[in-house]
């Protein structure tokens, strides 16, 4: 029984080890690093106060001297040809753990479309980067506000000529002259139907706006329509996308 018992001790004890070392290995605490403060930074806020770009943290271990990290800014469809690094390299000056890289707008202001929310995937090169933090990824939108609950009614939904009703909470963007009403879940819960309005005519773009099944999918809108004091009066079509299309209905929100 005695001898089971060290058996069992030098076991344990052997698996503490490797793990420490394995641990040792993969956080490397005594080499210098340099590394992103987080590998994902979803709330970054797109405004004229700050340029509409974002600022990137980078950190680092050594701050004895200056040193350069290069970086890499993955491209996809919302963002190519909108957002780019304004460098793809971030100094640290001698002293200074932290240093950011900037994400900059290539178009005039006015061409960044407000609906989207833009993905950001930067990536650290170099032997001196950490292994765990080498890739971030930063989202950033523009901010609405939220300006109450209004009423949502829908011949699609409804009855034959009787409309469904529901309560739907709504926020607020003005960028130039348009206004952005973004519609909380109004169809279904996770997915928010952005309307826009210049002057008295309203857009609804192609925007996912509930989920029929597993086997089809996500169902879009896409439509048009007016604005007459707080009633936003539509007609929108409802899809799915290469597979079907319904007949567009009138559907309208009133404003709180």
């Amino acid at each position: 029984m005695k001898k089971l018992f060290i058996i069992l001790c030098a076991s344990i004890f052997a698996i503490i080890s490797c793990e420490q070392e394995n641990v040792s290995t993969i956080y490397e605490p005594g080499s210098p690093y340099v590394a992103f403060s987080s590998p994902v930074v979803s709330e970054n806020i797109l405004s004229a106060e700050n340029g509409f770009s974002i600022n990137v943290q980078v950190v680092r271990s050594e701050l004895s001297a200056p040193a350069t990290a290069t970086i890499s800014l993955e491209m996809n469809e919302n963002i190519e040809g909108v957002f780019a690094l304004e460098s793809n390299t971030v100094t640290f000056a001698e002293g200074e753990g932290t240093a950011y890289v900037k994400i900059i707008p290539v178009v005039e202001p006015s061409l960044i479309d407000p609906t989207k929310t833009f993905t950001f995937h930067l990536t650290l090169n170099g032997e001196n980067v950490s292994k765990l933090y080498a890739t971030t990824l930063y989202k950033a939108s523009f901010e609405y506000t939220p300006i109450g609950s209004g009423i949502f009614t829908s011949l699609f939904f409804g009855e034959g000529t009787v409309p469904a009703e529901w309560p739907v909470d709504v926020e607020k963007l003005e960028v130039g002259n348009l206004i952005l009403y973004k519609l909380k879940g109004l169809y279904e819960t996770g997915y928010d139907i952005t309307l826009i309005a210049e002057g008295e005519n309203v857009v609804v773009k192609d925007q996912p706006a509930w989920n029929y099944d597993a086997e089809y999918g996500d169902v879009y809108i896409t439509g048009n329509g007016s604005i007459n004091g707080k009633k936003i009066t539509m007609e929108i079509t409802h899809y799915i996308p290469d597979i079907f299309a319904w007949d567009s209905k009138t559907e309208i929100f009133t404003l709180p």
